[in-house]
């Protein structure tokens, strides 16, 4: 995590530091990216990067938490649907947001692309924790959807909840990389998905 001397700086600093990493991160696996660099484009003393966070791994981990927090700002509103509606419903919103957020923000599918491309190390850890996030707030809205009479009792939780975060992470980034998808193409996709899943588990 950043150190309180960098918490300190003015938001200006701050943002054009995690914009320098960003840019690195986005050509560059975490074990290959350069701190120059970094500190070049950030324009810093190089002394000061060391001040700010523990090592390069640090840094990497706060980037990744801070598109985490642009994020889920931008799906919150997918939020309203999770205590109120099935659980289909919610992810067909959180997937349409989330897919929107990252189309207007192509440098984070870059990233994603780089930080699923090199899994070892501090990747593998956030790669574990990205879909452990997605799985735990899935599971809990399927196995209410199934308490409710909604999702058949016999259809594995915690393998459709699986499913369901292959969709948000590896086959989204995929798809993205090799077509590159607009929105309204990843809309179709999505319809499609949640009727398909929709015939399988009702």
């Amino acid at each position: 995590m950043p150190t309180q001397t960098f918490l300190n700086l003015p938001a200006e600093k701050q943002a054009r530091v995690v914009a320098a990493a960003m840019d690195e991160f986005s050509v560059r696996n975490v074990d290959e990216a350069k701190l120059s660099n970094i500190v070049r484009s950030a324009g810093i003393p190089r002394g000061s990067i060391y001040q700010y966070f523990e090592d390069k791994d640090d840094l990497y981990v706060h980037v990744f938490e801070t598109l985490r927090a642009q994020r889920r700002e931008f799906t919150n509103p997918a939020f309203d649907y999770y205590l109120t509606s099935p659980f289909l419903t919610f992810f067909e919103h959180y997937y349409a947001l989330d897919s929107e957020f990252l189309i207007r923000h192509s440098q984070h599918i870059q990233l994603g692309k780089i930080l699923y491309g090199h899994a070892s190390g501090v990747s593998v850890s956030l790669i574990r924790a990205i879909k452990s996030r997605y799985r735990e707030t899935f599971l809990v809205a399927i196995e209410r959807d199934q308490a409710e009479g909604r999702i058949r009792p016999d259809v594995d939780g915690a393998v459709l909840a699986d499913l369901c975060v292959h969709f948000m992470t590896d086959i989204f980034i995929f798809q993205n990389l090799t077509e590159r998808m607009s929105l309204a193409d990843v809309r179709k996709h999505l319809k499609g998905t949640v009727e398909l899943i929709r015939r399988g588990i009702e």
